[in-house]
């Protein structure tokens, strides 16, 4: 096959991949805007302590939250060690029983018969219920949660006795259904209830559908969200698929992903059940209280929108602010407000900034999982685009052959049409797309090679204009990498980061690296050197030096990287991000602006000498930052309007300090050296 054709057929295959990823990241697009809509709800326990520790009226309080902006409470089922923290309801052993009546006597007569005729075991539990509404919902609770022959009424008149066959450790944990009498004052007030409940591992279908049912009976509910020791989603491990199919059951009800930092607190099913239910599923971002003691309010505030804004966050969960702030008066003196006037301006100036960047206050609104075999057609189309770019990078660099585009465009059939004969396809689109981010990586990167192919300019404006045109055109190549992640990764469930692109890492090691070694070692960048005149050059200290350096940048590189990174985030550098978010609306990324678009600007100005002496670092800069650009769209859990911003942010501002350091070289620098070195 004339190279040619082979090239054309190249450009061919990427412009209809690209038509096809554009027409998905459209429909994902329109979905976004769909999805805007967010929730705020407050912990009920955190709320009902807070209220107590300061001397407020909780329902008082609620209202006035309400008013605010406040959505839904999120309510805990009972758990059998909150039994006594009530009223409705008193718990003991058997042998608290007996001890009872030794000591002061027992109160209740029914009771003190059972003691008095040797019928209280002291290995059992033992609770005395007050009213039909807590005994009929113990009952059933306990039947389900429990086997039914371990719970006995022993006396049905109230105040009812129940004996249960359970150790009290484990009765502590026993989930006894949503307390009706505090979800029904909270619908009341006009607030949503967001019901809390954990996992039995002894639940089969039917049991897990009772509990769901219970949970969202009574009234309006909002999201379901997990918790207890284990940290796991209903169902877990086990009987997962029952728990998709009681939300299923229950289609305006949504299941509530908690956002993890770490991937240890990553709930356990939460990938499985978000996969199941993808419409029915949101994310939810919660400050942990000992990070919120250490917040001002303008941080958590800001912490909140930027969770909403670039993370798809759709619930808002609400911790009591713990401390008193002061409020600048029109007269120029202070007041230091009260906690609760604190939290009533917190969540007022949240849910304001929420609509002010063009989300709904309400119940939380979950994407369409859209689906469709013309979907699936226009994935497999990206991903023929994807073999086209693969293809291409080949031919321009002269290891293109005429039995390539069968084999690329036969593998790529093949591999797709396995991969839905399997329902494993979205593997085989994780796997392209991460061969396309490689590939677009080092195409971006090939890109520089136009700096070496021209001499620097007599005037400045001259190699201001040729490192734009550099960047433009590099920073164009990795967007459309970018473009064709989105084409094929573009579901709801990546959307949700229930399901993962892999290989971020990856990503940004290995398209610098190439493109270094084809720096190195091929024409296109100027006079290649041979591996074996590499391989037999002295070793110098300077060397061993910026390889040790070098190496430490790319382990820290790679450890700050992923979607749970290694090494966090410094007080500082959280403060930038928050200044540039503020301040150019999406945060431009540090390995793109700083890193990254500088050295473009400096290459187009350096002499032949110095680009003999540092293009190879300049070089490995620049392509980390554009193999960033690519990192960005692989977060699908980012809208797609965010992500366009942060790169056009980035190039902007990577633009104007590359211009700052290419004007001081050019005055402090190359008249030393002179043009012609």
């Amino acid at each position: 096959m004339h190279l040619l054709t082979m090239r054309r057929l190249a450009f061919a295959f990427i412009i209809i991949g690209a038509i096809a990823s554009l027409l998905v990241a459209l429909d994902r697009y329109r979905f976004e805007q769909a999805s805007r809509s967010v929730e705020v709800t407050v912990d009920q326990l955190d709320l009902d302590d807070f209220a107590k520790a300061y001397g407020y009226d909780e329902d008082d309080l609620l209202r006035k939250m309400r008013a605010a902006g406040l959505t839904s409470v999120a309510v805990y089922s009972e758990e059998g060690q909150r039994v006594n923290y009530g009223t409705h309801a008193f718990v003991q052993t058997g042998q608290q029983v007996i001890d009872g009546d030794r000591v002061t006597g027992l109160a209740d007569k029914g009771l003190q018969a059972l003691v008095a005729t040797h019928k209280i075991d002291p290995k059992y539990i033992y609770i005395v219920v007050y009213d039909k509404a807590t005994l009929a919902r113990y009952l059933d609770a306990l039947q389900t949660q429990l086997e039914p022959r371990d719970i006995k009424v022993v006396r049905a008149q109230l105040p009812a006795i129940l004996e249960v066959k359970t150790q009290l450790d484990f009765f502590n944990g026993v989930d006894l259904g949503m307390p009706a009498d505090l979800t029904k004052r909270i619908r009341e007030m006009g607030l949503l209830v967001d019901p809390r409940m954990q996992n039995n591992e002894r639940l089969g279908p039917d049991g897990i559908s009772k509990v769901l049912d219970d949970a969202v009976g009574g009234g309006r509910v909002g999201t379901v969200i997990f918790y207890g020791t284990g940290n796991e989603v209903l169902g877990y491990p086990y009987q997962l698929e029952a728990t998709a199919q009681a939300f299923r059951d229950h289609p305006g009800i949504d299941f509530g992903d908690v956002e993890a930092y770490t991937a240890d607190q990553v709930q356990k099913g939460t990938q499985t059940l978000g996969k199941d239910v993808p419409g029915q599923t949101v994310r939810v971002m919660a400050i942990p209280k000992l990070q919120l003691d250490k917040l001002d309010v303008d941080t958590v505030i800001g912490e909140y929108v930027l969770g909403v804004r670039e993370r798809n966050i759709r619930v808002i969960y609400y911790r009591p602010y713990p401390h008193p702030v002061q409020k600048k008066l029109p007269d120029g003196t202070m007041e230091t407000e009260s906690v609760e006037q604190t939290n009533l301006d917190l969540i007022s100036k949240l849910t304001d900034q929420l609509r002010a960047n063009g989300f709904e206050i309400g119940r939380a609104s979950s994407f369409t999982d859209f689906k469709s075999w013309k979907l699936d057609l226009l994935y497999f189309l990206a991903g023929i685009g994807v073999a086209g770019a693969f293809l291409l990078l080949l031919d321009l660099y002269g290891w293109s052959r005429a039995w390539m585009p069968w084999l690329f465009g036969g593998v790529t059939i093949a591999a797709f049409a396995a991969g839905y004969a399997t329902g494993h396809d979205e593997a085989v689109r994780k796997l392209w797309a991460l061969g396309g981010a490689l590939t677009f990586g080092v195409l971006a990167g090939s890109e520089l090679a136009m700096l070496f192919r021209s001499q620097p300019s007599a005037s400045w404006a001259g190699d201001v204009r040729t490192g734009l045109v550099c960047l433009g055109r590099s920073v164009g190549v990795a967007l459309l990498g970018g473009l064709f992640i989105t084409g094929l990764l573009s579901q709801v469930a990546f959307m949700l980061e229930v399901d993962l692109f892999f290989g971020v890492k990856a990503l940004l090691v290995v398209p610098p690296l190439i493109v270094l070694g084809l720096y190195a070692f091929t024409g296109k960048f100027g006079s290649p050197s041979k591996i074996r005149d590499v391989a037999d050059a002295p070793v110098r200290a300077w060397m061993l030096a910026a390889f040790v350096v070098l190496a430490a940048a790319a382990a820290f590189l790679v450890m700050r990287s992923g979607n749970q990174p290694d090494v966090g985030v410094s007080g500082l550098e959280l403060n930038v991000r928050g200044a540039l978010t503020q301040l150019m609306g999406a945060r431009p990324r540090f390995k793109e602006f700083l890193i990254g678009y500088p050295p473009i600007f400096l290459l187009a100005a350096l002499t032949p000498a110095h680009k003999r002496f540092a293009g190879w670092l300049l070089v490995l800069c620049a392509a980390v930052g554009l193999a960033d650009v690519l990192d960005t769209f692989s977060h699908i859990h980012t809208s797609l309007s965010v992500g366009l911003l942060r790169t056009l942010n980035g190039a902007v501002l990577g633009a104007l300090i590359g211009i700052v350091v290419q004007w001081l070289y050019r005055r402090l620098v190359r008249p030393r050296a002179g043009t012609a070195a």
